[in-house]
């Protein structure tokens, strides 16, 4: 941030009163050593770039009235006025002053002898503004103060800031309320260059709203995500408790497991009774022995008593054997069934007489 000087830097030419020196070539600053500034080629060309394109012409005052206009009990009169700035190499930057009547009598009668720029300079002491330029009696630096939000903070040091309006800025920027106007600016300048700048604001208001928009921000993200947190640990009613419910995917490959199981079972169950059937002479061998398969896998029920209603054909056990010879003998010499063979008979309610005959 810029800061704000007045220095009584020349003296009127009364060969010349029109075309006053603003600021000499060069470093320039107090007697005394103090701070010291500088005005080269490049800076007054920017200075005069501002001043062509101005619309309201710069003021001459008296003694920097202008400056503290705002808590000034009466008038505070121009002396004179000027828009076109020129630059003389190797002696400084000069301004063509139209001056009022009496601004014009007070001049020439000597009552006043110098003239004193407002400026407002960087950190390296560079010129950078042109705020306006006063007539006064004191050819050295009278004054000089940090700008702040406007120039109603400026002070020449010659009337104290008003007490209220120290107090009020000490509670706005945080400060005791026994702290000065250098301390007040320092924190405003501090302000600016920090806080205002980081946030991209040009007021105290500005960042307040600033601040005030992310706040709200994060509370509505911080209650959304409560809602959705709540949403997730409440059972909503119809929802499938995750204890009690797996996912479809998994229901859907157990269900195809059981099916294939269970088509694998009833297979089973129809072969061994077909085989059963088969070997009595119950189910012929081609059409039947098919047919009764199909009606098995879909109703073994009525599969198994269609085939527990028919009696075995022991006449047809030689077709039941695909060319194999079958032993025919009966009574004592039937030969001996084995234990799966008698389990078989059993399982349909025939002995071994059923299949070889009846003892003679």
């Amino acid at each position: 941030m810029w800061k704000l000087a007045t220095a009584s830097l020349s003296g009127i030419n009364m060969d010349n009163t029109a075309r006053i020196q603003l600021f000499p070539a060069g470093w320039f600053g107090a007697p005394d050593g103090g701070q010291r500034w500088f005005m080269g080629a490049e800076l007054a060309q920017r200075l005069i770039d501002a001043a062509a394109s101005r619309r309201n012409d710069y003021l001459f005052d008296y003694e920097h009235q202008s400056l503290n206009a705002p808590r000034a009990s009466g008038p505070v009169p121009a002396a004179g006025w000027f828009s076109a700035l020129t630059w003389v190499e190797g002696e400084g930057l000069f301004a063509d002053v139209t001056w009022t009547a009496r601004a014009t009598a007070l001049i020439q009668a000597g009552e006043y002898r110098y003239v004193s720029p407002t400026f407002r300079y960087d950190e390296q002491g560079n010129v950078r503004e042109l705020v306006n330029a006063a007539l006064t009696n004191m050819p050295v630096l009278d004054g000089m103060r940090q700008v702040a939000a406007s120039l109603l903070f400026f002070d020449n040091g010659e009337t104290p800031m008003n007490e209220n309006l120290r107090l009020a800025l000490c509670a706005i920027m945080g400060l005791d309320n026994k702290a000065d106007e250098n301390a007040i600016l320092a924190s405003i300048e501090t302000l600016q260059k920090e806080q205002l700048k980081q946030a991209n604001c040009s007021s105290i208001g500005a960042l307040i709203e600033a601040h005030k928009s992310q706040l709200t921000a994060k509370e509505q993200a911080i209650q959304e995500s409560q809602t959705k947190i709540a949403a997730l640990s409440t059972p909503q009613s119809g929802a499938p408790d995750p204890e009690k419910f797996v996912p479809v995917a998994v229901v859907n490959e157990l269900r195809t497991e059981l099916a294939s199981l269970s088509s694998q079972i009833q297979g089973d169950k129809v072969d061994t009774l077909l085989t059963a059937a088969l070997s009595d002479g119950r189910v012929l061998k081609g059409a039947d022995e098919e047919n009764l398969r199909e009606l098995g896998k879909s109703n073994f029920a009525l599969m198994e008593k269609m085939i527990g209603s028919r009696q075995p054909i022991r006449a047809l056990s030689q077709l039941q054997t695909d060319g194999i010879n079958v032993d025919t003998r009966s009574g004592e010499d039937a030969p001996a069934l084995d234990a799966q063979q008698l389990a078989i008979c059993g399982q349909f309610g025939h002995t071994a007489d059923d299949l070889f005959g009846e003892k003679k």
